[in-house]
């Protein structure tokens, strides 16, 4: 029975190479109807009805590998997380990590990326518990020991994360991620002193490498603290080309698809079919280009005692996949605008509401601070009647700037490395957010975020009067806010509401002239 297995294994392997996922999948389907309980087969499975586009068969093989795992198979837990979090099974990856034996061997060598899916999932709390069972049975890790510092900062540890990074660079001081990290976590002191160890890392990491990107923006971060502004520039540039040669990012498509959101989202199917229910739960979601005060909102309005804060949430992006039956990136395309134009609104609101239940706690309102859901607004609006969508608005310059010096852990900002596509989707980010004001005016809502810095409690009132709760000033005191944040934003959000961050794109100006040229010609009324 293991070597017919075997053979098998290999022959639907060797189609998977060739591309043939047709011939894979019968061959895995084979052998599930004989052994169902093969772990590795649900993997592979749902690895390829993703690359089909089948989101439901997808998400019930990678369920069915976490039954699996559940047998002590504690040396592939780490795989069958990661593939659930593909889903947002957040609960269930939670609940698996558990579950299992801490001082098992098998969790032992995998606790580093075991801990990243708990503080991913803001469970910072288990993440650092088990780090500390690990750190006492298993060798010195670096790896293990940059997760314990990231779990730190997330948690509002700043000191204690600033002390895990500089151990993680001892164990290995050429660890691109750490050098990166520990830049934007704290300023060094002086200015500047970390500059030749990121260089030495430089020369040890091989060329247009990811690794070099890091510490291209690594590099970027001290230069711009020591206001070496020049070598700040030529280091974020390159590290920028880096970044985009790997990504799959089309400009021209995503303006395909913005035009054709807009040509949907209007009339009557701009309404919802939904019925208001006033007992219904509130959902506020906080959209906006990443990097322009989405967090800062969502710190002070999750402080307010009515109002529960979720985090950066994926569950509406989940509900309307599971309704699709596809997987729909953010990343706004034609083909995606054709793939909802008719399913059941409803019932995506419901999946919703029901997903999202036990991180309400009990409150009213509930925060989903997920910028990405920008895009998704007229669905939302579509789908929960009820809910009050909440969009930030930045100036353009410091936008861009702001997303072209962050280094986005993930694929969707593919914009942010060029500064003509970065120009381009300000552009169509703006026109968007205009045509959801039109379209939506009861339930959109836009912040201005040099509003919210220069007057936090006129703004904050004005925004808790949209969300229909009474006005609690203390709440703009975010250092009050003792939550955990897994954000870019994390470190910044641990200090005082300030304005450091309005006209932060003059330092540039000379560099980003080809930016604002190309704003300022499609958009000539902006700031």
């Amino acid at each position: 029975m293991q070597h017919q297995f075997e053979l098998q294994w290999r022959r639907a392997r060797g189609h998977e190479n060739e591309g043939n996922l047709v011939a894979a999948k019968a061959i895995y389907e084979s052998i599930l109807k004989l052994e169902p309980h093969r772990l590795y087969v649900r993997q592979r499975l749902s690895a390829i009805e993703q690359a089909m586009g089948h989101y439901r068969a997808s998400r019930d093989h990678a369920l069915k590998a976490a039954d699996a795992v559940r047998s002590e198979r504690w040396n592939d837990l780490a795989t069958v997380t990661r593939r659930l979090l593909t889903f947002d099974e957040v609960d269930l990856v939670h609940d698996l990590i558990l579950g299992t034996d801490w001082t098992h061997p098998e969790i032992l060598k995998n606790s580093a990326i075991l801990s990243q899916h708990l503080w991913l999932i803001d469970h910072v709390e288990d993440a650092l518990r088990l780090i500390e069972v690990s750190s006492v049975r298993a060798p010195s890790s670096h790896v293990l020991s940059y997760s314990k510092a990231n779990a730190l900062r997330y948690y509002g540890r700043m000191r204690e994360a600033t002390a895990e990074y500089e151990r993680c660079l001892q164990l290995a001081p050429n660890y691109a991620t750490a050098h990166w990290s520990l830049a934007y976590h704290e300023k060094s002191n002086p200015p500047g002193s970390r500059i030749d160890r990121i260089k030495k890392a430089q020369l040890a990491t091989a060329e247009n490498t990811l690794d070099q990107a890091y510490l291209s923006y690594a590099l970027f971060k001290e230069y711009d603290d020591a206001g070496e502004t020049e070598s700040a520039w030529a280091s974020l540039q390159g590290g920028a080309r880096i970044k985009r040669r790997s990504i799959q990012y089309d400009s021209a498509l995503e303006q395909q698809g913005f035009e054709a959101l807009q040509q949907l989202m209007t009339g009557d199917f701009a309404r919802s079919d939904v019925p208001a229910d006033a007992s219904a739960r509130v959902p506020i979601f906080i959209v906006g280009m990443p990097r322009t005060g989405t967090t800062l909102l969502e710190r002070i309005l999750g402080s307010h005692s009515q109002i529960a804060a979720g985090g950066e949430l994926n569950d509406f992006n989940s509900a309307l996949c599971w309704e699709a039956d596809s997987f729909l990136g953010r990343f706004m395309m034609p083909s995606i605008v054709e793939q909802v134009r008719n399913i059941d609104f409803a019932q995506v609101g419901r999946n919703y509401l029901q997903r999202t239940q036990e991180k309400a706690k009990g409150s009213a309102l509930l925060i989903d601070k997920n910028p990405l859901n920008f895009v998704y607004a007229g669905f939302i609006g579509k789908a929960l009647p009820n809910a009050k969508i909440i969009c930030l608005n930045r100036s353009p310059m410091d936008a861009c700037l702001s997303n072209l010096k962050e280094l986005f852990g993930s694929d969707v900002y593919g914009y942010s490395y060029d500064l003509t596509e970065l120009a381009d989707h300000y552009i169509r980010f703006n026109r968007l957010r205009e045509h959801w004001q039109k379209v939506m005016p009861e339930q959109f809502h836009v912040v201005d975020y040099e509003s919210l810095v220069a007057d936090p409690l006129g703004t904050t009132e004005q925004v808790m009067k949209f969300c229909g709760v009474p006005f609690e000033p203390d709440c703009i005191d975010i250092t009050r806010n003792e939550a955990p944040v897994s954000t870019a934003s994390s470190s910044q959000v641990r200090q005082p509401i300030n304005a450091k961050g309005v006209e932060a794109w003059r330092k540039y100006a000379k560099h980003l002239e080809p930016l604002e040229s190309r704003i300022r010609e499609s958009l000539p009324s902006l700031r």
